[in-house]
């Protein structure tokens, strides 16, 4: 990451009126290292005015010695992060160290309590300036953002002619797995969302051994991540023509909410203003009581990050210029059947460039 986004911050620390913050969010760890690795326990990373200092155990310390260019890394003794930050506050003279309280555990909080009596205090935040330095993506960042999301792309290209009917759930999530990493990803971003029939009523269906059917609906939400930089899509697709016209009906509205969010966002739209774009068109359509989350979310180092797209987005919060969020408007019809269709979008000053690419045609012919 840029030496810049580290000074924005020591900024920001001092205008808190602390010596030091203590960063254990594993991705804003990485966003301000550079190292790119969110294993629970692999890292942490201390600023200070002057110090910049990443704490990580023998099993990282070759890579984070490598990737995190221009950091202090410490490997405490015996993993004893407590007493190394105690005694790097001795030795550097911090005396108030800020840490996210959102994420620190309270075991961890108060062990580090203990080790600082006398020598420093600890103070809560939330959030930082980390989290709005991350919804604005840098051009290396977009580069990333734009691998992931065009091999996301391809692999749902080669879905396409590669799906039939008998496949069970588990083997169509099975393959999107093994093409994303075939075309360089690291892995998908997430569990792939393989949800057929009636299974498509339920947002976050786990794929089963369900065999899929011609003329059923099926939802796909998929993405890949690329150098740690996660993608997310929903496509819907029917083999062969719909069942029943009325599940036609229903994708065409949800498609036309997706394309009427994107047509209407723009830099600095509320997060609630951006959510009912889609969520009016599907009131129009008589579907309100049927779409039960929110319009889309930030993506980046996180599949889910800020900002936030939704009815439930505090007042003041805004989609800025350079960020990527999802726009995923869906219908939940229960016991019978789902639509779901989702791209990734770039928020620019009037308007947005819709980043992912795959086509939105309902019926596969087979």
């Amino acid at each position: 990451m840029s030496q810049e986004s580290v000074q924005q911050f020591r900024a920001w620390i001092a205008e808190q009126g602390l010596d030091a913050f203590y960063i254990t969010h594993p991705q804003n760890a990485s966003y301000l290292s550079g190292w790119l690795n969110d294993e629970e326990g692999s890292g942490s990373v201390i600023v200070s005015a002057q110090q910049q200092i990443l704490l990580t155990n023998l099993l990282y310390g070759e890579v984070a010695t490598r990737e995190a260019a221009g950091w202090h890394v410490v490997i405490p003794p015996g993993r004893n992060y407590t007493q190394s930050i105690a005694s790097l506050a001795q030795e550097y003279g911090w005396k108030k160290i800020g840490f996210e309280s959102s994420v620190l555990r309270y075991s961890d909080f108060d062990a580090l309590r203990q080790a600082g009596e006398g020598t420093f205090s600890l103070h809560p935040f939330e959030e930082t300036i980390v989290n709005r330095l991350r919804d604005v993506k840098q051009p290396h960042e977009l580069d990333l953002l734009r691998r992931a999301i065009a091999i996301t792309d391809d692999t749902f290209a080669h879905l396409c002619q590669w799906i039939q009917p008998g496949m069970t759930e588990k083997e169509v999530s099975w393959e999107i797995s093994r093409k994303m990493v075939e075309l360089g990803a690291d892995g998908p971003s997430f569990s792939s969302i393989v949800a057929s029939g009636p299974n498509g009523s339920m947002p976050h269906a786990v794929p089963g051994s369900r065999q899929i059917q011609s003329g059923e609906l099926i939802t796909i939400d998929m993405g890949a991540r690329y150098k740690g930089y996660c993608a997310d899509m929903t496509r819907t697709i029917c083999l062969g023509e719909p069942a029943e016209p009325r599940m036609k009906e229903i994708y065409e509205a949800v498609l036309r909410a997706m394309k009427t969010c994107e047509q209407g966002l723009y830099a600095d739209i509320s997060g609630r203003d951006a959510d009912a774009l889609a969520r009016n068109v599907l009131a129009e359509a008589g579907l309100a009581e049927y779409y039960i989350h929110s319009t889309g979310h930030g993506v980046g180092l996180e599949i889910h990050e800020s900002p936030s797209l939704s009815q439930r987005a505090p007042e003041d919060v805004k989609l800025p210029a350079g960020s990527v969020v999802t726009v995923e408007p869906g219908v939940y019809i229960p016991g019978w059947t789902g639509t779901r269709v989702e791209d990734c979008v770039l928020i620019k000053e009037d308007g947005v460039e819709v980043l992912t690419q795959s086509p939105t045609e309902l019926v596969i012919q087979r």
